[in-house]
């Protein structure tokens, strides 16, 4: 082989590395816009209330999940400990939220992931082993149109987020 044909051959070889460098991949990600969800924190003056008859401040964390099944089955500890790793797969966005005070009203934006399926919360109460420490919800198809509310009383939380429409309002 001459010394003109190596060259070409190694010419050839190096349009060809070229060339599949440049190319792209078909596994590309597309970008998809998070929802604007409305969030509102209601708590009552007597929520988390210590032995000395004193309201406390509660930390909430927003859970944004794919399924529920980890969430319902995990109890308080494990949750507290271990969020992330006990809800591992679901896990699609944790929002950790300032401490929320008593008799506080509190109007917030969420940013919803589109691969979200519903929202939880735990609400870190003292007296955690008497409390409803957690809830969740499914969300509604247009998540962005009604606002989710957290209701913090005593030692309870309760998540909602009511549909103003009516069936019979279809027709």
């Amino acid at each position: 082989m001459s010394w003109l044909n190596r060259i070409r051959l190694a010419a050839i070889g190096c349009c060809a590395l070229v060339l599949s460098a440049c190319s792209s991949s078909s596994s590309t990600t597309t970008f998809a816009p998070t929802l604007k969800v409305p969030l509102v924190v209601e708590a009552s003056k007597d929520i988390n209330v210590f032995d000395d008859e004193q309201a406390r401040p509660v930390v909430v964390r927003v859970y944004q999940l794919q399924d529920a099944g980890n969430f319902q089955k995990a109890d308080f500890i494990s949750l507290y400990n271990a969020d992330q790793s006990v809800l591992a797969d679901s896990l699609v966005d944790l929002l950790t939220l300032a401490p929320v005070l008593p008799g506080e009203l509190r109007n917030l934006t969420l940013d919803v992931q589109q691969q979200s399926r519903f929202i939880a919360v735990l609400v870190e109460f003292a007296h955690y082993e008497t409390a409803t420490a957690k809830a969740y919800l499914a969300l509604v198809s247009e998540p962005e149109e009604y606002p989710v509310y957290i209701h913090i009383t005593k030692q309870k939380v309760e998540l909602t987020q009511p549909v103003s429409k009516s069936w019979w309002n279809v027709f």
